[in-house]
């Protein structure tokens, strides 16, 4: 799925739509404002990985560490 571009004054006038594409299709939006990317709104899931960080990327580091 293409990552969609939406403008701050389309947003306002279809956040309801916007919200049920990002929670239940996974769509993810970039946020324009003045013609710059302003922001990016994702499905939660998403940023509940990079909240979290990458589990498996530290797993790897440790072991990369207990091997010395």
């Amino acid at each position: 799925m293409k990552n969609k571009t939406i403008n701050v004054n389309q947003l306002q006038s279809k956040a309801s739509q916007v919200i049920k594409e990002v929670s239940e299709d996974g769509q993810i939006y970039e946020v324009m404002r003045y013609s710059e990317p302003a922001a990016v709104i994702i499905p939660f899931k998403e940023y509940e990985k990079l909240r979290g960080g990458c589990h498996s990327c530290v797993e790897e580091i440790k072991q990369i560490i207990l091997r010395k």
